[in-house]
């Protein structure tokens, strides 16, 4: 597809050939269109925003706060009427039908059965849940059965509470398997990366009230160990005080293959409080332990800092950040990602320095090739450019979830490989699209997809550039 707002054409020559190239130090400044009322978005809450396919039309829909809109063909979005659904929640296919289900983790916590992409049911069995208050969960196959569970964490109410995991028998109820004992933890997001790369989802927790962060490393079976100290991502723990987290968000920064973690710390001038954190994971060679990368990266600092999303703004081939904020006084964020650990403040003029929020989500919802953001209650387009892309489609079976959440997809470039995972939330409770999203710079074409199922099985894929390819597992 054509972009229909090319960057100049003259700042190609500018370029090296691939990606990362130095015509993204010179490329015209990104400014996002606000285009809420334009598509028919006029109400949209402001809360946690998931995005999904829930009908099965090729058009990614938008659920935010009990309010399910259908998009109709990336013109225009309508709100489904008596949908069914409610409460903030994010999707996976939890009974391998093919149609994405709805987790609410509000109250008592319910799943909400996809009927075919018509309506939504609540009649799935789920246990009550042990702690009253929860700000957020994330989907996963922590057990390797081919159906995706849920962890669900525990805030506070007014003392810390435990986080549990549900897991699922075979699509038809949950069962509470675990849940945290001895020292409780206010948990606030929860997002999983296979970060060891052994086939199975280990979970990061962001932890509030400068608690450390868990890093909890999966052995297979969903049985789970707390790594965060031995392996750098719980924080520093200055005077006995970690951070006020948020919500983090895995992804390849560095484009080595590997998954990094950036977290989103809010913090109070005290500078013994943790400040957000990019923390490089170094890989195999490294036993898989992480680097603080932040004070290389260039991130100022605000007091409230919240979600962050990760996501390949400018189709670079390097993932930017997207920061949301929750005082009054501070502003969301959006940082271009140079390579090299390096990041440039390009939110002046994007139109993305929305005030005071929680959500933060990505998806292309209008199949142009460019990633567009919900965040604010406000949907910002991409008006696209001159860059290379590739969107990438996965669907499970024969033993591995029908969403493919866990899905690991590379694609080597030259000294590069980018590298994207098919999540079941990031952030504070928020969700980007399940389809992949791969910014190629000047690349042309053709590329090498290496897929890692859950499990760890691979497959090979070729394919061509600037186009949707659907993969499904065995075929």
């Amino acid at each position: 597809m054509t972009p229909r707002h090319p960057i100049d054409q003259a700042l190609l020559f500018l370029c090296l050939a691939g990606v990362g190239a130095s015509c993204d130090r010179v490329s015209a400044q990104v400014v996002f269109e606000d285009v809420t009322d334009a598509a028919g978005l006029e109400g949209l809450g402001g809360g946690t925003a998931a995005w999904a396919d829930y009908d099965n039309d090729g058009w990614v829909d938008l659920y935010t706060d009990g309010q399910l809109w259908k998009n109709e063909q990336g013109e225009r979005f309508v709100r489904v009427a008596d949908a069914g659904v409610a409460g903030q929640g994010i999707w996976a296919d939890f009974d391998n039908d093919g149609w994405l289900d709805l987790f609410s983790w509000v109250g008592t916590g319910r799943v909400f059965r996809n009927i075919e992409g018509k309506a939504f049911a609540s009649d799935v069995p789920l246990p009550e849940p042990p702690m009253p208050v929860s700000l957020g969960a994330c989907w996963g196959d922590f057990d390797g059965d081919g159906f995706v569970d849920v962890y669900l964490g525990g805030y506070e109410s007014p003392s810390y509470l435990t986080d549990a995991i549900f897991q699922n028998r075979e699509g038809e109820s949950f069962e509470q398997v675990w849940q945290t004992e001895g020292k409780l933890q206010p948990a606030r997001g929860i997002t999983a990366a296979d970060f060891d790369e052994d086939g199975d989802l280990d979970v990061y927790v962001s932890n509030y009230r400068l608690e450390p962060n868990l890093l909890w490393q999966n052995d297979g079976h969903g049985v789970f160990t707390d790594v965060s100290s031995e392996f750098g991502t719980a924080g520093d723990g200055g005077l006995g005080a970690w951070g006020h987290t948020i919500g983090s968000s895995w992804g390849d920064l560095d484009n080595d293959g590997h998954f990094d973690l950036f977290v989103g710390n809010f913090s109070h001038p005290p500078d013994y409080q943790d400040r957000p954190k990019f923390l490089r994971n170094m890989g195999p060679e490294g036993g898989f332990h992480f680097e603080d990368k932040t004070g290389e990266a260039g991130l100022h600092w605000q007091e409230s800092y919240a979600s962050p999303a990760l996501a390949d703004f400018d189709n670079d081939g390097l993932l930017d950040l997207f920061f949301t904020t929750v005082y009054p006084g501070d502003r969301s964020v959006l940082y271009h990602n140079d390579g090299d650990w390096k990041f440039t403040n390009s939110t002046h003029g994007s139109n993305v320095d929305k005030p005071q929020t929680y959500q933060a989500a990505w998806a292309d919802y209008d199949n142009d090739g460019w990633l567009d953001l919900v965040t604010g209650g406000r949907l910002l387009r991409n008006p696209g450019g001159a860059h290379h892309w590739l969107k990438v489609r996965l669907i499970g079976g024969e033993g591995v979830n029908e969403a493919a959440i866990g899905t690991v997809v590379r694609i080597p470039l030259e000294d590069q490989v980018l590298t994207r995972q098919v999540a079941g939330a990031t952030g504070q409770g928020n969700q980007n699209d399940l389809t992949l999203h791969f910014g190629l710079g000047a690349h042309e074409g053709p590329v090498t997809l290496n897929i890692t199922w859950p499990g760890g099985e691979s497959q090979t894929v070729e394919t061509g550039v600037d186009e949707l390819v659907t993969v499904r597992y065995g075929g």
